[in-house]
């Protein structure tokens, strides 16, 4: 593993990294109000800085690299990637193109070296407040329950998307190598570890989450931080991704307790503030801390006029370059509010047969609407996506009543005429095929795309204006894993590569 111990954690580096150019060599500098190691990890206000600078690097380019660039801004650009890989939003220029192609995964690719990269950052900062918090002086045995709570929380997030990254899913192979798990703080002297199983990966992530749920309380300081709704929901993720069914119904109904479904009014309103009901955890991001044309809501913020030319303005000045697909659009009712798409009826050219065919601009993404001083906040888990997974869960389980109910209930918060909304009859494969469906809907921009793909083993359809990969890729296909940084594989003898 080729992770050194900084003398300085770099979660609580306060410079925000800037982008002058599309793409730099970042230089990892201590910033005068930083505080050290021994600082940090020794008080009870250290660690609560430390929990903070956590949250903020999780939408940070990850240090220590090489170069960065647009489109390796920690989280939210895990959440792009993995939706330009599946069926539904696409990439039509600039960034996040290599992605769309499955094209930008290989050993010396930036891709792969950043994904890792900011998931082990993740981990060591986590493992550095796991080891420290039980020495500190000034907290109560349930202070440092709850630091522990937190970290773990952090490590087994970042595991879980590692492990889904740089493998298929669980229930295809548990025993398939998926990354080195690194549990003790990094020393200079600490050596590279071989590939833990998927078995092993998720025996960690289940004993960190359960520890953490079984510690945490419901209150905290704000929806960025981890409380024990956080911990449950990630709970239910894991066990729908291994098929543990009653589990996964279990903590995902637990979860969204007291986070009430949000109106078609409020769907529409922007997802761009964690103040609302609905939102269980997100990122917050004030004005002076976002990047620009390196955020999220550069790439995926559509709204746009035409000028007096015929040209686009984006109300949301950026790259403005993630697109819906056609034959995704067609999924939606008019009167379903997560329709979010501008249509431009003049994106189409006319091939040799005269026909009208549809490019890959007609329609832009609306549903994530960036604040007008740029502080839009970023969406971790929603209480919609827990009722899916137990909708899910339930249909898996035989109770197709109860998941058909599931399924009313969150209809009737998205449409704008409720009148409209009608039970489903569906029982069995079918119930479950127009789960998944709404799964996309409801989901689309958030980070599910390719990773729902890969969990249910199905191929890769992509139809209508796809301009990449275009057709049916297999299931289980290696495009869609990403191989493990050469670097990596450079620095461990014990490491072995992906195909």
């Amino acid at each position: 593993m080729n992770i050194i111990n900084k003398k300085y954690i770099v979660a609580l580096l306060g410079a925000t990294l800037s982008l002058t150019a599309c793409e730099k060599d970042y230089l990892e500098v201590v910033p005068s109000n930083a505080v050290s190691y021994d600082q940090a990890y020794s008080t009870k206000d250290g660690m609560e800085a430390a929990l903070t600078g956590i949250i903020r690097l999780m939408r940070q380019a990850p240090v220590n690299q090489g170069a960065v660039s647009h489109d390796s801004y920690g989280v939210p650009a895990l959440m792009m990637t993995f939706d330009v890989m599946g069926q539904d939003v696409m990439a039509n220029s600039n960034w996040f193109v290599f992605q769309y192609e499955l094209d930008n995964k290989n050993a010396t690719y930036r891709g792969t070296r950043i994904l890792w990269g900011h998931a082990y950052n993740l981990i060591t900062n986590a493992n550095n407040i796991i080891a420290n918090a039980k020495n500190l002086p000034d907290a109560t045995e349930g202070e440092i329950k709850s630091f522990e709570g937190e970290a773990k929380v952090v490590r087994a997030f970042a595991y879980f998307n590692l492990a889904r990254v740089y493998q298929h899913t669980y229930l295809k192979d548990r025993n398939a190598p998926a990354v080195p798990l690194m549990l003790d703080p990094a020393t200079p002297q600490t050596e590279g570890k071989e590939r833990a199983t998927l078995e092993q990966v998720y025996t960690q992530i289940l004993a960190d989450l359960t520890e953490a749920e079984q510690s945490l309380s419901t209150a905290r300081p704000s929806k960025s931080r981890i409380n024990k709704n956080v911990a449950q929901g990630l709970l239910a993720r894991v066990y729908l991704e291994m098929g543990e069914w009653q589990k996964a119904a279990e903590y995902a109904a637990k979860a969204r307790e007291g986070y009430p479904l949000m109106s078609a009014a409020t769907y529409k309103a922007g997802f761009n503030n964690y103040s609302n009901g609905e939102w269980i955890w997100g990122l917050p991001q004030s004005a002076d801390q976002n990047n620009a044309y390196a955020s999220f809501y550069s790439f995926i913020d559509g709204r746009y006029t035409i000028s007096s030319t015929g040209s686009r303005v984006y109300a949301r000045r950026g790259y403005n370059n993630l697109r819906a697909n056609d034959k995704f659009v067609e999924l939606f009712d008019k009167n379903d509010a997560r329709r979010e798409f501008q249509e431009d009826e003049k994106a189409f050219t006319t091939n040799n047969a005269g026909e009208k065919v549809w490019n890959s601009d007609r329609y832009t993404i609306t549903k994530f609407k960036d604040l007008v001083d740029l502080g839009g906040h970023i969406v971790l888990m929603r209480s919609a996506e827990m009722l899916l997974i137990e909708a899910e869960a339930k249909a898996k389980l035989g109770d197709f009543v109860g998941a058909q109910g599931l399924l009313l209930e969150l209809r009737r918060n998205r449409y704008t005429d409720t009148a409209l909304v009608l039970p489903s009859v569906n029982t069995g494969e079918a119930l479950l095929e127009e789960i998944y469906t709404e799964r996309r809907k409801e989901l689309y921009g958030e980070g599910f795309g390719l990773f729902d793909i890969k969990r249910l083993q199905k191929p890769l359809v992509r139809e209508g204006n796809h301009t990449a990969k275009v057709g049916v890729t297999p299931a289980n296909s290696d495009l869609f894993i990403h191989q493990i940084p050469q670097g990596e594989i450079d620095a461990n003898p014990n490491m072995v590569q992906n195909p």
